[in-house]
């Protein structure tokens, strides 16, 4: 309980430690009255499309501390004035970042200040825990910083920046996450640790995708989850097929891992999903392990699918097929449609698909195999498959489908913007 109570009091007084409800045009305009009678070069802000207040605020208050005190007298000090009321109390999960930066600075350079090493010390703290570039603290040793960063207080920092979708950052999801994958402190929390990993901002490089992944293989922390682990590797080692990146590679060894652990139906079909993405060029043994799954799963019949199964599946897959497909620069009119196999699984979801008919060119067989390899999950074929493990032919595949047609297929003629 005494670990709930920093963060309980932390949420429940948004009220008394919250910046001030400002209204950005209002804001904006009182700052353009307070630099109007600044002559300093450093103004002339160019002035971007669109109109955007808080956008054009803060480039002015940024510029209004630079200016020359003796052309600008009071300037950068009246911005200064601005921040702070802006910013309010800046212990907050909230905190305005880029307005704190500004402030740090102002702090660290003496802009409309004195220099106060106070106010760098307290800025720089909440920069370093939140911001993707925090200033350098090089008076801060690294064990006081340990120390800092262990503190309920700023746990509940983190917890409360992070539970914004829209506020959280990297560093805030790394830091938050590696506490909570410490078994030697009391915030351990694998399950969460590693949902927040998988945000969007932390998962756009192979390290990031490779740490996640360990930790939904290696059971350390977490039971196995071969489907999840997979995930982040399906649409990039199916497309892309490039073993010397690694994505492939690990996909592979994800698949392989499931298979070998697979002890039902539903574990087989779900380590053949794996490994059939990841061995389209058959390397290695893929082949073999794909052949052992099949044969682990049981004899599949054939079936058709009906007029609403496809037009199901050209919904929900064209517009990612057209997105997904290469360009055909140098190639118009040589290509055929892509015609795939599907295995349909008992719960209606395509658990592998082949070429039955290419299109003339890997690479759109490829994109066309990765686009299922991915999506899977959103098209039903319950109807086809009848509660049994059956081969059914897909659509075909316009290779030179845009995204366009997809659009105006589904919607009629028009905008080919969603």
């Amino acid at each position: 309980m005494a670990l709930v109570a920093p963060l309980l009091l932390l949420l429940a007084a948004p009220a008394a430690n919250a910046a001030p409800a400002q209204d950005d045009f209002l804001w904006h305009r009182r700052l353009r009255e307070i630099s109007a009678p600044c002559a300093d070069p450093v103004l002339d802000i160019p002035v971007p499309r669109g109109v955007d207040h808080a956008r054009d605020a803060r480039r002015l208050i940024d510029a209004m501390l630079r200016t020359d005190p003796v052309k600008c007298p009071g300037t950068a000090a009246a911005a200064v004035a601005e921040l702070r009321s802006a910013l309010g109390e800046v212990e907050r999960g909230d905190v305005d970042l880029e307005l704190l930066a500004y402030a740090w600075r102002a702090a660290a350079l003496g802009q409309g200040m004195a220099p106060d090493p106070t106010l760098v010390d307290r800025y720089g703290r909440m920069l370093w825990l939140f911001d993707e570039q925090p200033p350098e603290m090089p008076r801060w040793a690294a064990a006081d910083r340990e120390a800092w960063l262990r503190r309920p207080d700023s746990v509940a920092l983190l917890r409360a920046r992070n539970a914004d979708a829209m506020l959280r950052t990297g560093r805030s999801l790394e830091a938050l996450a590696g506490l909570l994958l410490r078994r030697d402190l009391p915030y351990y929390a694998p399950a969460e640790a590693i949902a927040l990993l998988e945000d969007g901002r932390l998962i756009t490089n192979l390290s990031n995708r490779l740490r996640i992944s360990r930790l939904l293989t290696d059971g350390a922390h977490v039971p196995a989850d071969y489907a999840r682990a997979a995930r982040p590797f399906l649409s990039v080692a199916a497309v892309e097929a490039d073993f010397a990146s690694k994505y492939q590679q690990e996909l592979l060894r994800i698949g392989y891992l499931a298979s070998a652990a697979a002890r039902t139906p539903a574990e087989r079909s779900q380590a053949l999903r794996i490994v059939s993405a990841a061995a389209l060029d058959g390397r290695f043994d893929s082949r073999e392990v794909q052949t052992r799954l099949l044969r682990g799963l049981g004899p599949a019949k054939r079936a058709a699918l009906s007029d609403s199964d496809r037009a199901g599946i050209e919904k929900a897959l064209d517009w990612k097929m057209a997105w997904a497909l290469p360009g055909t620069d140098g190639i118009e009119g040589r290509l055929r449609p892509i015609v795939l196999r599907g295995l349909v699984g008992p719960d209606g979801k395509v658990i592998a698909a082949e070429v039955k008919t290419s299109s003339g060119s890997p690479r759109h067989d490829r994109a066309a195999l990765g686009v299922w390899s991915e999506y899977y999950d959103l098209v039903d074929l319950r109807e086809a498959s009848s509660g049994n493990l059956v081969w059914v032919d897909l659509p075909p595949v316009d290779p030179y489908m845009t995204t366009s047609d997809a659009w105006s297929k589904h919607h009629g003629s028009g905008s080919a913007t969603p």
